[in-house]
């Protein structure tokens, strides 16, 4: 991540099981507020150009994240829904000091909940 409005971000996921070009993620970045929004361009070759968002508020003791993306197509959000999912469930447990769980079966459980 090159931190400041107009630089660029890119990573590539552990999880999924694609050749690691398919899972390359590029983008721009929109909004960069440390340490409350970060929000960037989504450019990958398996789904349409999006933006994501995340944004974080205080919430009582805590702290509640909001998280969009935005720009995917019908069939591209369904396929993203488990797999974000379980990303999201790893960060909980991390920040939670547990065991994380793994991405596959989460994902997988996560669309058998929705299917």
């Amino acid at each position: 991540i090159d931190g400041r409005e107009g630089g660029t971000i890119e990573m590539v996921a552990d999880g999924p099981p694609l050749p690691p070009e398919r899972k390359r993620m590029m983008g721009r970045i929109l909004v960069w507020d440390p340490p409350n929004v970060l929000e960037h361009e989504w450019k990958q070759p398996i789904v349409e150009d999006g933006v994501v968002r995340y944004e974080l508020t205080t919430d009582g003791d805590g702290t509640l994240l909001r998280f969009s993306h935005r720009g995917l197509g019908v069939r591209s959000a369904g396929g993203f829904r488990g797999g974000t999912h379980a990303f999201l469930d790893r960060l909980e447990a991390h920040l939670s000091g547990m065991e994380l769980p793994d991405w596959t079966v989460r994902r997988l459980e996560v669309i058998g909940e929705h299917a």
